[in-house]
């Protein structure tokens, strides 16, 4: 046997090492190509990992993406060539080299609304029984440098790719190239198509919020030009949409009178003006099915909005005198009695089980026509249509799916490639939805633009058949039973909305204090409205910490009036009054009873003592006291209470040290010293009189005794 050296060995494993490498190298520069999406749609039975993934979120840093997205919101006509318009992102550092857009398509329909769910967003676990694809159109496309994008267009001929062969239905494509792969569909429509009763329900809302109404600068921000209520208001001009309206939003107008914004009243009457039917929201979107599952006899309302409005704002132009303030009911009108149909309740998707849609039903009352409007992944049975019962409540049944698409379509916002390849996807849930009255909604998304939400309305008042169905018509219709989807209550939701409850019966009772209670208690039920609104649901980082900032406020106010203690104060008289701070951190004026006790039989105190302390100012009480004969060390008691003798802030205890008699032992020694210096006083003016005059008498003796000397 040969014997090897451990170098010689060594080396002979790096060259087959070196070797393998390259063969590997070889090896994935063979078969990159095949790998790639295109290629891989071209096999006859492509396997799951060959199906191209789901673009990148576009735009994203540091990642390239392509988007795919047919034109005329994927309606293909029979006959007609189909555009796909491929949208290349490079947002990457490096340049996307130049290569081939490919476009394949698959002539098997997809069968339903869910296959397209699964065609286009595909669960990372999900085992896909792909359709064969073909390849029926490329394009190049040159180098693209990082940070820029492009769009191309690319045709499939109807002819040459027998676009004509395939039957109205959903048909998968797949897009690839340079930048990466994106899915969508193109919806070959029916030529015979019949009519069908299409509503399509349409939010008007303001948003996730904390305070019960918009100010006059969140006003002009939003009734701008460019701002998000003009642009609901724009996409819904024009169209037969229902209006789902917050009525908290025209409240916040009309409660300003003559100091709202020109831009927010010029918004209030045009959507006055419009024709469309509406329904009012609950105050804030509030959610209703957490309302029920803390265990609310009826839905909250505001108590009253007068706090947020100055009747000088009201007054006649010339007038001296203000005019009266609308009332609750003229501040919350969304409409007018032609267009608004009441009794129409909308909770917010998935939210809403057998017990929620029952408590809201028996709470609009007998007489009452309640239609609740449930999303149709939470019913079942039936015959399937729009108008449904549970028992004896009444429902109107949205399509989820469709309705799903459209708050994607109208979150788009101003991504026209986005917007595009998501309109694609509505309009293939519109189509396989069936041929029975369609109801879909735009479920309070979280952004819009004037040209997603209109874009979405059209998806379905453009689809083949499409008649326009009010609300009336549709309540008027004969129900089928069916049954509802038990859903959990939130807990974290409950439990915060039973503390708002509990802090409110809190501040009702601190609120007595006020001049004027309702200035805290309106605004802490608009408040507690807009918490738990509907906008929420989707921003749960976000409202727990807005939860937590109006607790801390509840608390913050409960501690803002009170007494300010001085400490320990030395009372050397029989009767003097003794100061007292009261402090008030509230923007508005409160009056209040000062008690003062105690139970050292050497004071006598003056118990109750009327407060009246104007907005965030401390306010000096003097509270008449009494001494008797002694001393030593005492204290004082002191508690403000409202007008309904309701304690009003943490109780204190003043220090007295009670001197009373010192007062005539000092009076006392003052007249002693006055009396002293008077008759020092005298007693000096006689001394200096008496000898005065003795010197003027001997000065008379000396003068006889001069004259004799002289003579």
């Amino acid at each position: 046997m040969t014997d090897i050296s451990p170098a010689t060995a060594r080396a002979r494993r790096g060259r087959r090492g070196a070797r393998v490498l390259s063969w590997l190298a070889a090896a994935a520069i063979v078969v990159a190509p095949l790998a790639s999406p295109a290629s891989a749609l071209a096999e006859t039975s492509p396997s799951s990992s060959s199906t191209p993934d789901v673009s990148p979120t576009p735009g994203t840093p540091g990642i390239a993406s392509l988007i795919a997205a047919p034109a005329n919101g994927g309606t293909v006509a029979t006959g007609t060539d189909a555009l796909i318009s491929v949208d290349q992102r490079n947002g990457s550092p490096r340049p996307l080299p130049a290569g081939t857009v490919s476009v394949s398509l698959s002539r098997s329909a997809l069968a339903s609304q869910q296959a397209v769910v699964d065609w286009l967003r595909p669960g990372d676990d999900a085992e896909e029984a792909l359709p064969v694809f073909e390849e029926v159109a490329r394009a190049d496309v040159a180098e693209l440098a990082a940070g820029d994008e492009r769009a191309t267009n690319v045709s499939i001929s109807a002819t040459e790719k027998d676009l004509v062969g395939l039957a109205p239905g959903v048909y998968p494509v797949a897009v690839s190239g340079p930048g990466g792969s994106s899915r969508t569909v193109i919806t070959v429509p029916r030529t015979d198509a019949p009519p069908r009763s299409t509503t399509v329900i349409v939010p008007i809302t303001a948003g996730a919020r904390t305070s019960g109404l918009l100010t006059a600068t969140e006003l002009t921000e939003l009734t701008a030009e460019n701002g998000a209520l003009s642009a609901a208001l724009n996409a819904v001009t024009g169209t037969p949409a229902v209006l789902a309206v917050d009525p908290a939003i025209v409240a916040s107008i009309r409660v300003l009178g003559s100091s709202a914004p020109a831009t927010a009243t010029g918004w209030l009457a045009s959507l006055m003006a419009l024709p469309n039917e509406r329904f009012a929201l609950q105050f804030g979107d509030a959610d209703l099915a957490m309302q029920v599952h803390a265990g609310l006899t009826a839905p909250l309302e505001p108590t009253t909005l007068a706090p947020y409005a100055d009747p000088a704002n009201f007054s006649a132009a010339g007038s001296t005198t203000a005019e009266g303030v609308p009332d609750l009911r003229q501040l919350l009108a969304v409409g007018t009695a032609a267009n608004t149909v009441r009794d129409i309740f909308w909770p917010a998707g998935g939210t809403a089980g057998p017990d929620v849609v029952a408590a809201i039903d028996a709470q609009a009352g007998a007489d009452a026509d309640a239609l609740t409007l449930v999303p149709s992944d939470t019913v079942s049975g039936g015959d399937g249509g729009v108008r449904a019962a549970t028992g004896d409540t009444d429902l109107l049944v949205y399509d989820d799916l469709v309705s799903a698409e459209l708050a994607r379509v109208a979150a788009a916002s101003d991504d026209a490639p986005v917007r595009s390849a998501e309109l694609a996807a509505a309009t293939a849930q519109v189509a396989l939805s069936g041929e029975g009255p369609l109801v879909a909604t735009i479920d309070r998304p979280a952004t819009t633009s004037r040209a997603g939400v209109r874009t979405a309305i059209t998806a379905i008042t453009g689809a083949a058949g499409a008649a326009p169905t009010s609300l009336q018509d549709l309540r008027a219709a004969a129900p089928g039973q069916v049954a509802v989807a038990d859903i959990p209550a939130d807990a974290d939701r409950v439990a915060a909305l039973q503390r708002f409850l509990a802090d409110e019966e809190r501040l009702a009772t601190f609120a007595t204090a006020l001049v004027e209670p309702t200035q805290l208690t309106a605004r802490e039920r608009t408040a507690i409205l807009q918490l738990i609104g509907n906008a929420w649901l989707t921003e749960p980082t976000a409202w727990a910490a807005a939860v937590a900032q109006h607790e801390e406020n509840t608390e913050s106010t409960l501690d803002a009036v009170g007494i300010a203690n001085p400490g320990t104060i030395n009372f050397l008289a029989t009767s003097a009054p003794i100061p007292v701070t009261v402090r008030n951190d509230l923007p508005w004026p409160v009056s209040l009873v000062l008690f003062a006790e105690t139970g050292d039989p050497r004071l006598i105190v003056q118990k109750a003592t009327v407060v009246e302390a104007g907005a965030q100012q401390n306010t000096r009480v003097d509270v008449p006291v009494e001494a008797r004969v002694g001393s030593g060390e005492t204290t004082l008691s002191l508690q403000l209470r409202s007008t309904s003798a309701v304690p009003i802030g943490a109780p204190e205890a003043i220090g007295l040290t009670v001197r009373a008699e010192w007062e005539s032992v000092g009076i006392t020694a003052i007249i002693v010293i006055v009396v002293v210096l008077i008759a020092g006083g005298v007693i000096r003016t006689i001394l200096k009189l008496r000898r005065r005059r003795s010197e003027t008498a001997s000065e008379q003796n000396d003068i006889p005794e001069q004259q004799e000397n002289t003579e």
